[in-house]
Protein backbone atom coordinates (compact mmCIF):
# COMPACT_ATOMS: atom_id res chain seq x y z
CA UNK A 1 0.00 0.00 0.00
CA UNK A 2 1.57 3.08 -0.98
CA UNK A 3 2.00 5.65 2.60
CA UNK A 4 -0.39 8.67 2.42
CA UNK A 5 -1.34 11.31 4.84
CA UNK A 6 -4.47 12.27 6.92
CA UNK A 7 -5.97 15.87 8.21
CA UNK A 8 -6.62 16.57 11.03
CA UNK A 9 -7.77 20.12 12.51
CA UNK A 10 -4.66 21.76 13.54
CA UNK A 11 -2.21 19.36 12.07
CA UNK A 12 -1.19 17.15 8.99
CA UNK A 13 -0.35 13.57 9.79
CA UNK A 14 2.17 12.06 7.07
CA UNK A 15 4.49 9.02 6.69
CA UNK A 16 7.61 9.07 9.01
CA UNK A 17 10.78 9.71 6.78
CA UNK A 18 14.52 8.94 7.08
CA UNK A 19 14.91 12.98 7.57
CA UNK A 20 12.77 12.62 10.77
CA UNK A 21 15.14 10.67 12.43
CA UNK A 22 17.10 13.58 14.52
CA UNK A 23 13.96 15.01 15.34
CA UNK A 24 12.55 11.03 16.81
CA UNK A 25 15.74 10.87 18.67
CA UNK A 26 15.24 14.21 20.13
CA UNK A 27 11.86 13.87 21.63
CA UNK A 28 12.55 10.33 22.83
CA UNK A 29 15.15 11.50 25.01
CA UNK A 30 12.19 12.94 26.99
CA UNK A 31 11.56 10.89 30.46
CA UNK A 32 8.22 10.89 30.17
CA UNK A 33 8.19 9.28 26.90
CA UNK A 34 10.65 6.85 28.05
CA UNK A 35 8.76 6.17 31.61
CA UNK A 36 5.38 6.01 29.47
CA UNK A 37 6.41 3.67 26.21
CA UNK A 38 8.37 0.68 25.55
CA UNK A 39 10.82 2.96 23.67
CA UNK A 40 14.66 1.80 24.37
CA UNK A 41 16.67 3.05 27.64
CA UNK A 42 18.62 4.47 26.68
CA UNK A 43 17.44 5.99 23.86
CA UNK A 44 20.38 6.01 20.80
CA UNK A 45 20.64 7.47 17.31
CA UNK A 46 20.19 4.05 16.19
CA UNK A 47 16.95 3.46 17.64
CA UNK A 48 15.59 6.49 15.59
CA UNK A 49 16.95 5.53 13.02
CA UNK A 50 15.44 1.72 13.18
CA UNK A 51 12.25 2.94 13.46
CA UNK A 52 12.59 5.72 11.08
CA UNK A 53 13.59 4.05 8.33
CA UNK A 54 12.83 0.17 8.94
CA UNK A 55 9.68 0.02 11.11
CA UNK A 56 7.58 2.83 9.75
CA UNK A 57 8.25 1.77 5.96
CA UNK A 58 7.60 -1.78 6.32
CA UNK A 59 3.85 -0.66 8.07
CA UNK A 60 3.24 0.52 4.88
CA UNK A 61 4.19 -2.70 3.19
CA UNK A 62 2.45 -4.65 4.97
CA UNK A 63 -0.05 -3.01 6.25
CA UNK A 64 -2.90 -5.71 7.56
CA UNK A 65 -0.69 -7.32 10.02
CA UNK A 66 2.18 -4.40 10.93
CA UNK A 67 1.63 -0.59 12.00
CA UNK A 68 0.59 2.13 10.00
CA UNK A 69 2.53 5.34 11.64
CA UNK A 70 1.88 9.11 10.84
CA UNK A 71 4.20 11.94 11.90
CA UNK A 72 2.35 14.67 13.68
CA UNK A 73 3.44 17.90 11.85
CA UNK A 74 2.65 21.46 12.86
CA UNK A 75 3.32 24.46 10.19
CA UNK A 76 5.49 26.81 11.22
CA UNK A 77 5.13 30.75 10.39
CA UNK A 78 7.87 30.42 7.62
CA UNK A 79 5.83 28.01 5.62
CA UNK A 80 7.54 25.13 7.11
CA UNK A 81 6.50 22.33 9.16
CA UNK A 82 8.02 20.17 12.01
CA UNK A 83 7.19 16.94 13.88
CA UNK A 84 5.12 17.32 17.08
CA UNK A 85 5.28 13.85 17.45
CA UNK A 86 3.26 10.19 15.76
CA UNK A 87 0.51 8.30 15.88
CA UNK A 88 0.18 4.84 14.65
CA UNK A 89 -2.57 2.18 14.28
CA UNK A 90 -1.80 -1.41 14.72
CA UNK A 91 -3.78 -3.96 13.36
CA UNK A 92 -4.86 -7.95 14.70
CA UNK A 93 -6.18 -9.42 11.79
CA UNK A 94 -9.68 -9.52 13.30
CA UNK A 95 -11.13 -6.01 11.88
CA UNK A 96 -9.76 -4.08 14.97
CA UNK A 97 -6.64 -1.70 15.30
CA UNK A 98 -4.85 -0.47 18.58
CA UNK A 99 -3.93 3.61 18.21
CA UNK A 100 -0.58 4.34 20.07
CA UNK A 101 0.56 7.76 20.21
CA UNK A 102 3.16 10.45 21.63
CA UNK A 103 3.89 13.96 21.78
CA UNK A 104 7.13 15.91 21.97
CA UNK A 105 7.83 18.03 25.59
CA UNK A 106 6.93 21.58 24.11
CA UNK A 107 3.83 20.33 22.14
CA UNK A 108 1.24 18.89 24.70
CA UNK A 109 -1.40 21.04 26.04
CA UNK A 110 -1.90 22.32 22.93
CA UNK A 111 -5.29 20.11 21.19
CA UNK A 112 -3.00 18.78 18.71
CA UNK A 113 -2.55 14.95 20.40
CA UNK A 114 -6.52 15.60 20.50
CA UNK A 115 -6.88 16.51 16.66
CA UNK A 116 -4.48 13.91 15.48
CA UNK A 117 -6.31 10.85 17.36
CA UNK A 118 -9.58 12.30 16.62
CA UNK A 119 -8.70 11.88 12.39
CA UNK A 120 -6.90 8.64 12.83
CA UNK A 121 -10.03 7.01 15.05
CA UNK A 122 -12.06 8.82 12.62
CA UNK A 123 -10.00 6.99 9.44
CA UNK A 124 -9.65 3.67 11.53
CA UNK A 125 -13.74 3.47 11.42
CA UNK A 126 -14.88 5.41 8.55
CA UNK A 127 -15.88 3.20 5.95
CA UNK A 128 -14.49 4.95 3.13
CA UNK A 129 -11.07 4.87 5.57
CA UNK A 130 -10.22 1.38 6.99
CA UNK A 131 -13.65 0.37 7.83
CA UNK A 132 -12.33 -1.33 11.45
CA UNK A 133 -15.04 -2.78 13.59
CA UNK A 134 -13.14 -1.37 17.18
CA UNK A 135 -9.60 0.84 17.61
CA UNK A 136 -8.45 -0.01 20.96
CA UNK A 137 -6.28 2.23 23.52
CA UNK A 138 -3.86 0.73 26.28
CA UNK A 139 -2.05 2.85 28.47
CA UNK A 140 0.24 1.76 31.70
CA UNK A 141 -1.93 2.62 34.58
CA UNK A 142 -1.20 6.08 35.91
CA UNK A 143 -0.44 7.63 32.57
CA UNK A 144 -3.74 10.19 33.14
CA UNK A 145 -2.36 12.34 30.30
CA UNK A 146 -3.05 9.40 27.94
CA UNK A 147 -6.29 8.51 29.28
CA UNK A 148 -7.96 11.97 29.81
CA UNK A 149 -7.09 11.95 26.21
CA UNK A 150 -8.49 8.99 25.30
CA UNK A 151 -11.22 9.78 27.15
CA UNK A 152 -11.71 12.93 25.53
CA UNK A 153 -11.91 11.45 22.02
CA UNK A 154 -14.97 9.07 22.74
CA UNK A 155 -13.34 6.10 23.94
CA UNK A 156 -14.83 3.78 27.18
CA UNK A 157 -12.43 2.89 29.52
CA UNK A 158 -13.31 -1.11 30.04
CA UNK A 159 -10.87 -1.43 32.94
CA UNK A 160 -7.31 -2.62 33.97
CA UNK A 161 -5.47 -5.43 32.71
CA UNK A 162 -2.40 -6.60 35.16
CA UNK A 163 0.61 -7.31 34.16
CA UNK A 164 0.18 -7.03 30.66
CA UNK A 165 3.07 -5.63 29.63
CA UNK A 166 6.77 -6.45 29.74
CA UNK A 167 8.75 -3.55 29.73
CA UNK A 168 12.41 -3.81 30.33
CA UNK A 169 12.19 -6.87 32.86
CA UNK A 170 9.55 -5.09 34.41
CA UNK A 171 5.63 -6.01 33.92
CA UNK A 172 3.09 -3.57 33.82
CA UNK A 173 -0.48 -2.94 34.77
CA UNK A 174 -2.47 -1.57 31.64
CA UNK A 175 -5.77 0.04 31.25
CA UNK A 176 -7.63 -0.41 28.06
CA UNK A 177 -10.36 1.16 25.95
CA UNK A 178 -12.54 1.00 23.54
CA UNK A 179 -14.06 2.96 20.76
CA UNK A 180 -16.77 1.54 18.07
CA UNK A 181 -18.26 3.60 15.08
CA UNK A 182 -21.52 3.42 16.82
CA UNK A 183 -19.68 5.67 19.82
CA UNK A 184 -19.07 8.40 16.95
CA UNK A 185 -22.37 8.27 15.68
CA UNK A 186 -23.30 8.90 19.17
CA UNK A 187 -21.30 12.34 20.06
CA UNK A 188 -21.80 14.29 16.91
CA UNK A 189 -20.93 17.38 18.97
CA UNK A 190 -17.80 16.45 19.80
CA UNK A 191 -16.41 15.27 16.95
CA UNK A 192 -17.65 18.29 15.11
CA UNK A 193 -14.90 20.43 16.82
CA UNK A 194 -12.33 18.54 14.65
CA UNK A 195 -13.80 19.81 11.39
CA UNK A 196 -14.34 15.70 10.87
CA UNK A 197 -17.49 14.98 8.76
CA UNK A 198 -18.49 11.03 9.08
CA UNK A 199 -19.84 9.47 5.52
CA UNK A 200 -22.58 7.59 7.91
CA UNK A 201 -23.81 10.43 9.11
Amino acid sequence: MPPYSLQAANCQLTPILPADMDRIYEYCQDPEIQRWTAVPVPYRMEDAAVFAVEFCSKGWEDPITTERVWGIRIAAADGSSYLAGTVGLRPDGTGAVEIGYLLAPECRGRGYGMAAVAAVVDHALSPSGMNMRRVLWKAYVGNWTSRVLAVRCGFTIEGTIRSEAVVRGQTKDMWIGTILASDLQDKPDMWAQHNLVRPWN
